[in-house]
């Protein structure tokens, strides 16, 4: 198999994290035709990064389904010598969707996506880009706090995550705000959790690197 990917896209990373986790047989590349093209368009439908693409032929594209795919396909949701990163109690599955959702669909589109565009250039009231960013980590805060007290094994939703608070540590300082969990205590013991785990901190570290390079390439352009 083969992951096509950016490396400073955070939704790539999650599946790099994944790969390295499970120690899954996947090649990890550059996309093979340029992106926002027809060629890439007619080859990857949904004209996006990450896509696997399997020994058929065929492609999946979107992380999350992505993760599921691969954790499904792998017996016992490990790769040899790997982890499990779906749970096999049910609630504890939904617990691990609903964290991959407020990654994608609350933090990201309410958060991340605004800070991208500040440091893009955009213009925007950063006032208001820093009231939603404490807004949607209040929700994270409250989420983890649901899923009760106690130990548990890294999971989908913890990788999907992530990636995400990395790129929050990256751009808050653009809306004053230096360390965006200093308020929020079990996301940041959360944050300090994952980062214990040696592929999620390397694969972090990778993607800051990549992250400043392209900013350095952009500003070089400008």
């Amino acid at each position: 198999m083969k992951l096509y990917n950016l490396p400073h896209s955070p939704y790539a990373a999650r599946v790099r994290i994944q790969i390295r986790l499970q120690n899954l047989p996947v090649e990890v590349l550059a996309p093979p035709v340029p992106l926002r093209t027809d060629a890439f368009m007619q080859r990857f439908p949904l004209g996006k990064v990450p896509v696997l693409e399997l020994d058929s032929g065929e492609t999946i594209a979107e992380s999350w389904a992505i993760m599921e795919y691969l954790a499904e396909v792998n017996a016992g949701n490990g790769g040899e010598g790997g982890r499990a990163l779906v749970p096999a109690d049910a609630l504890e599955r939904a617990q691990m969707r609903m964290l991959g959702r407020y990654a994608d669909l609350h933090l990201a589109v309410n958060a991340l996506f605004p800070l991208f565009r500040a440091a893009m250039g955009a213009a925007g009231e950063t006032a208001s880009i820093a009231q939603g960013l404490r807004g949607e980590l209040a929700k994270g805060e409250r989420l983890l706090a649901s899923f009760g007290e106690g130990e548990r094994p890294l999971h989908l939703g913890d990788v999907a995550l992530a990636p995400t608070l990395l790129y929050l540590h990256e751009l808050s300082p653009l809306v004053g705000i230096d360390d965006p969990l200093d308020e929020y205590p079990r996301l940041a013991a959360w944050w300090a959790w994952v980062n214990s785990v040696a592929p999620v901190r390397e694969v972090l570290h990778e993607v800051r690197i990549a992250y400043h390079a392209f900013i350095e390439g952009l500003s070089a352009k400008a």
